[in-house]
């Protein structure tokens, strides 16, 4: 009896016979095509955070180098106003140079 009863249930529960819906399937995998893109752009542009950091530091370490030499810390010494402008513009020159970005953004993926 019990036998009968869950093929009553099963057959009266089920879904009914359908195709499978296209759009779903195709709209789920552009999400996932999108996702691993948006992995791989992050992870890109943490790698150049990290080339860009690990450039800033060396520049700063050379500027102050160069900063400590004997010469330069006279004519500094002499002429403050002087060193602290060559010492914007070169931070200018150099965040300008670090901002410019040659890669396009992500293509956004279209679902058809």
């Amino acid at each position: 009896m019990a036998d009968a009863f869950d093929e009553f249930l099963e057959s009266s529960l089920a879904p009914a016979e359908r195709l499978p819906d296209r759009r779903f399937v195709t709209a789920v995998q552009a999400r996932i095509i999108f996702e691993d893109q948006l992995v791989r752009e992050r992870r890109r542009l943490l790698a150049g955070l990290a080339k860009q950091l690990a450039a800033l530091a060396a520049v700063a370490a050379a500027v102050w180098v160069i900063g400590s030499a004997a010469p330069v810390a006279q004519v500094r010494a002499e002429f403050p106003a002087a060193g602290t402008l060559l010492l914007l513009l070169a931070f200018g020159f150099i965040v300008a140079m670090f901002s410019r970005s040659s890669r396009p953004a992500l293509a956004p993926v279209v679902a058809s």
